[in-house]
């Protein structure tokens, strides 16, 4: 993390000018607010709808964001016709991202009818070899329509809409061996502090991969991983992921036994709301980016009646504020020519300069050791940037999931491949340590939730954090 090679608070007249200008271009500024982490509240609506639909035994999810549609999985060959008739019911005329998290039959056999229906444009594909005729075929129907495809990666964000955030988790660059339900892609997909996590048929092992990993895991929506095989969803995985509400896609009677016990015994044991396609029907997750709420085809008889399009009604409201404006300049390279007699402010207007994508929280330890009191840089947040450009993050805020004692960033630029540690008690600013200058401790011993906002107010990233983490 470097403002310059001198210090995070030196740069120059030529950076404060670019600043001033980049504001008369915005002609806006934007303001931070903060807000508790997100409920569940059976009243909610906002822009983001998440249906889980009921395909029988297999898996199809579709997320509808303002003008945004993606696709997660088409079910088997058999239900084609149910996943495009759910879209077409959807108002959907175009799927803008195509999410085929592995290659088999019950997760990518209905692509071929979605592919002949609407335009696609882009295809997220775990990439593992197959010689499956249908994944031949999928691919052959891809290359013939000419539709970007791309590789799933560990670390990857996929960009989409700018208030909507999609992480690929797995599967790592170097695949785990070669079995295709642990190479699965996950994807967690987060939109103001609510996170859904989708983890097509991912294994214990990728789960233990993934907790490992340290990228954060933390979703109040978990697609219940492998259909409810006893070969998924460990006690570890559910409790580094915290679901509120754990959603299982499979269907009535199946051969497989699914859900097995095992899993609806540690579902019960890590204590979110279980819902099921094979009893409930297709289950609908809308949120506001605060709260969630949940509906079911079979607990509402006006489910598929109601007008829903991929753009939401005008009445539906949004908690994300409108993001700022990107200017991409060499920041690093003016900075270093810059005599170094010059201080700029501590803190700048919120105009923001490089893809701030790639920025996340990294790691938090909310309980320091010893006595917090006598311990303050003993809690701490880490935020890194894994993307490809440097980010201005001046003018962004940190808080807990209280919204007291907000930390506002002062003139930090995150190279990429760096991060900076944020403190709570006081210390010489350098170029990996940033201090709040508390007098007390902010962060919840028995867990808490780190927030970062860009200067509009937009969340980042969340990250949540048991005691010691």
């Amino acid at each position: 993390m470097r403002v310059s090679s001198l210090s995070p608070l030196r740069a120059g007249a030529c950076l404060t000018l670019i600043l001033v200008l980049a504001l008369l271009l915005a002609g806006c500024t934007g303001s931070s607010g903060t807000h508790s982490g997100p409920v569940l509240n059976q009243n909610t609506t906002g822009d983001l709808k998440a249906y889980f639909l009921d395909v029988g035994q297999g898996d199809s999810s579709v997320i509808l964001f303002r003008d945004t549609v993606i696709l997660i999985d088409a079910g088997d060959t058999d239900q084609g016709d149910t996943v495009v008739h759910a879209l077409q019911d959807l108002g959907v005329r175009k799927i803008d991202l195509f999410v085929a998290t592995h290659p088999h039959a019950d997760h990518i056999g209905g692509m071929e009818d979605v592919l002949a229906h609407f335009e696609v444009g882009k295809v997220l594909d775990s990439g593992l070899p197959s010689s499956s005729s249908l994944y031949e075929k999928f691919l052959v129907t891809i290359d013939r329509k000419q539709i970007p495809y791309i590789v799933a990666e560990r670390g990857q964000t996929i960009g989409i809409d700018p208030a909507l955030r999609l992480l690929v988790l797995s599967p790592p660059r170097e695949r785990t061996g070669d079995d295709l339900n642990t190479n699965s892609i996950v994807l967690r997909v987060s939109y103001g502090t609510v996170n859904l996590l989708y983890t097509g048929d991912a294994t214990i092992p990728a789960e233990e991969a993934l907790v490992k990993s340290g990228y954060p895991l933390g979703a109040q929506v978990l697609k219940v991983g492998h259909h409810g095989s006893s070969g998924a969803s460990s006690a570890a995985f559910l409790s580094r992921v915290n679901p509120q509400v754990a959603i299982l896609s499979l269907g009535k009677g199946n051969d497989y036994g699914h859900p097995h016990k095992e899993t609806l015994e540690r579902l019960k044991a890590a204590g979110p709301m279980v819902f099921r396609t094979d009893t409930d029907g297709t289950i609908r997750v809308e949120s506001n980016g605060e709260t969630i709420s949940v509906t079911t085809e079979k607990g509402d008889a006006g489910f598929w009646h109601e007008t829903v399009t991929a753009t939401p009604a005008a009445s539906a409201t949004s908690s994300a504020a409108t993001p700022l404006p990107t200017i991409s300049l060499d920041i690093a390279g003016i900075a270093s020519s810059i005599p170094a007699n010059v201080t700029i402010p501590v803190t700048f207007p919120p105009v923001q300069f490089g893809n701030a994508s790639g920025v996340y929280i990294s790691r938090v330890q909310f309980d320091a050791p010893g006595d917090d009191r006598l311990n303050l840089n003993g809690e701490w947040v880490t935020v890194g940037n894994r993307g490809d450009d440097a980010v201005l993050i001046a003018g962004w805020t940190l808080s807990d999931k209280t919204g007291s004692g907000t930390y506002t960033f002062p003139a930090v630029l995150l190279l990429p491949s760096s991060s900076v540690t944020v403190f709570s008690g006081s210390g010489s600013m350098n170029d990996t340590a940033l201090y709040m200058g508390r007098s007390s401790p902010l962060w919840g011993n028995s867990g808490d939730l780190a927030i970062l906002r860009d200067g509009a107010g937009t969340v980042i990233d969340t990250r949540a954090g048991e005691a010691g983490a």
